[in-house]
């Protein structure tokens, strides 16, 4: 079984959503605070019924209790014996795959649906149910799930902490695979007769002058005794249950394996259960390395047996990590974003013009996909002047990037940036780009970003980042410029991107790097510019020299307001600030 369509009303921090989720894999992204975790809650509690389950009025939208909770889970995929008419085969629904919708009647061209329900009002008592339109409302009594189906519909869910699950406890993925539980009874109560005989070989002189006073006091207040106080070991007291019963290396207790290791394993064996099992994991990446994260995505996508048919578990997970959406496919993620309570959940592979294109911004710009803003820089060196800008702004005890809910990532070029900006636009993402317009973006590029809320940033007069910045910035900041180009590229490699420039323009040569201020002419500034950024030997076409750039020229900003670097930066720094 799979859940097909989820609808959720006033549950926490979601006033209304309504999703269809992939049959296998549904890794949720998003900023915090966008509800990701609050929608594996509701799954959770849709499909576990708890017999003395009470909220609490945090757990309704903006506190209002009189709006009550209704969370609804569609399955598909039901078995033979859900279908029979006395199960639930009158209850049935129609599930639409081709236009992800529910028909209330079931109909020969519909897969066979399942919708269970559960409701909490201001009594804030959770009451579960069947659901469809023909159901009324005001039955006082709506059908429900049979108790033995129930455990097969439950859900298993793997936190941040897997220690829960290395034990035999209730909810423990270890009772759910064991043979027998009534086998765990008898040997847990052989256990405990065992645990009272060699308690009684030990040394008893230590209880023994407590007890006889016991045993005195008894008798001087009437209290009848059978035989003699002695001290006994009570089983109850040290409670042997099977949650005490723990997996162990040998003497070694799993639970003091680190976090990841004990997460691993706890995967393995929900993942081997098969069957219609629904996996929940906030936050898969939670004490893992990148490569334990990777050999476990792997794991986890396919069937726990290796038949024809077998189909793999549907899994729902949140993540933060760049890993983990470099290693999944597009058509496992999916955004989250939640505004005024509406949470609406797109997929990454359906919102892009084609899968190709999707997976390209997966794994060229992961980090784009964990953001609530983004700033796409066109290339190399507009990300990282964007990304020197911020440690500029943040030591100057403005807000960060990071504060602000804003990453700065590389375009790939004036092409592929506003496409990037496109596909980010049409996920929920707020998006800006910082563009040069010496080679301008295709017209029919920027002009759709525009129509979709993108913001741009250009350099006016058609010129280039770097012919820009040395248009604008004073002449003892030009030549600190130059002498970062030296650093990087050498002297004499430097001097020949200059000069080969010079003699383009009819202009005079230079013979070294020093510059004296009868240099300081718009025609020599725009030559440095152009040397700056030659296609064969650039200067600062690398993130990091990005980042060195913006520290040379943010100290001089204030002293060139009025030019045009300083204006789009203002007005930059003012969108980030929105």
């Amino acid at each position: 079984m799979r859940i097909v369509f989820v609808e959720i009303q006033n549950f926490r921090g979601i006033k209304k959503l309504e999703w269809a989720p992939a049959s296998a894999v549904n890794c949720l992204i998003g900023p915090g605070d966008s509800t990701k975790t609050t929608i594996l809650d509701a799954i959770e509690l849709a499909l576990n019924p708890r017999p003395y389950m009470l909220a609490d009025d945090s757990d309704f939208f903006d506190l209002d209790f009189n709006q009550p909770i209704k969370i609804i889970v569609t399955l598909a995929g039901l078995s033979s014996e859900f279908r029979l008419e006395d199960r639930y085969g009158m209850y049935l629904r129609g599930w639409n795959a081709q236009g992800n919708t529910i028909e209330d009647e079931p109909a020969e061209k519909l897969e066979d649906a399942l919708s269970l329900r559960v409701m909490i009002d201001k009594s804030l008592e959770a009451r579960w149910s069947i659901f469809n339109d023909r159901i009324s409302e005001e039955e006082s009594d709506p059908p429900t799930i049979r108790y033995k189906d129930s455990k097969q519909l439950a859900t298993t869910r793997l936190g941040p902490y897997a220690e829960r699950h290395l034990g035999w406890g209730r909810q423990s993925v270890l009772t759910r695979v064991s043979e027998s539980t009534d086998n765990i009874s008898l040997q847990l109560a052989e256990a405990g007769r065992a645990a009272r005989d060699a308690f009684r070989q030990g040394n008893q002189i230590v209880f023994k002058e407590a007890a006889s006073r016991a045993e005195q006091l008894g008798k001087k207040f009437s209290v009848p005794i059978r035989d003699k106080y002695v001290a006994e070991l009570d089983v109850q007291g040290v409670n042997i249950t099977a949650g005490g019963v723990s997996l162990h290396d040998g003497k070694l207790p799993l639970r003091r394996l680190g976090t990841g290791s004990s997460r691993l394993i706890v995967s393995a064996l929900q993942h081997d259960t098969g069957g219609s099992h629904i996996a929940r994991i906030d936050e898969i990446e939670h004490g893992l390395e990148p490569h334990r994260i990777a050999r476990l995505l792997k794991y986890l996508k396919h069937p726990a047996n290796d038949g024809d048919k077998a189909l793999p578990p549907q899994i729902f997970m949140t993540t933060h990590s760049p890993v983990v959406i470099r290693e999944l496919v597009a058509r496992d993620i999916f955004t989250v974003r939640s505004k005024a309570g509406i949470t609406e959940v797109r997929s990454v592979a359906a919102t892009a013009k084609d899968r190709d294109t999707a997976q390209r911004h997966l794994r060229g710009s992961p980090d784009a996909f964990l953001a609530q803003r983004v700033l796409v820089g066109e290339g190399r060196t507009e990300c990282g002047l964007l990304r020197g800008l911020d440690a500029w702004w943040n030591l100057k005890g403005e807000d960060s990037f990071a504060l602000r809910g804003v990453i700065a990532i590389n375009g790939g070029g004036n092409t592929t940036a506003p496409v990037i900006a496109e596909h980010l636009l049409d996920l929920g993402y707020d998006v800006a780009l910082l563009l040069d317009t010496d080679e301008p973006s295709p017209a029919v590029l920027t002009n759709s970003v525009r129509g979709k809320g993108g913001t741009f940033f250009e350099w006016p007069d058609t010129c280039s980042t770097e012919e820009r910045i040395f248009l604008d910035v004073p002449w003892n900041t030009v030549i600190a410029l130059v002498k970062f180009a030296e650093e990087c590229e050498g002297s004499e490699s430097a001097r020949a991107n200059i000069n080969n420039v010079c003699n383009k323009k009819s202009l005079p040569v230079i013979s070294d790097l020093a510059l004296p201020n009868s240099l300081d002419t718009d025609d020599f500034r725009r030559v440095l510019g152009m040397a700056a950024k030659n296609k064969n030997r650039p200067w600062f076409k690398e993130i990091t020299r990005g980042e060195r750039l913006a520290e040379i020229i943010a100290p001089c900003l204030d002293q060139i307001s009025g030019k045009p670097l300083a204006k789009t930066i203002s007005r930059l720094r003012r969108w980030i600030d929105a």
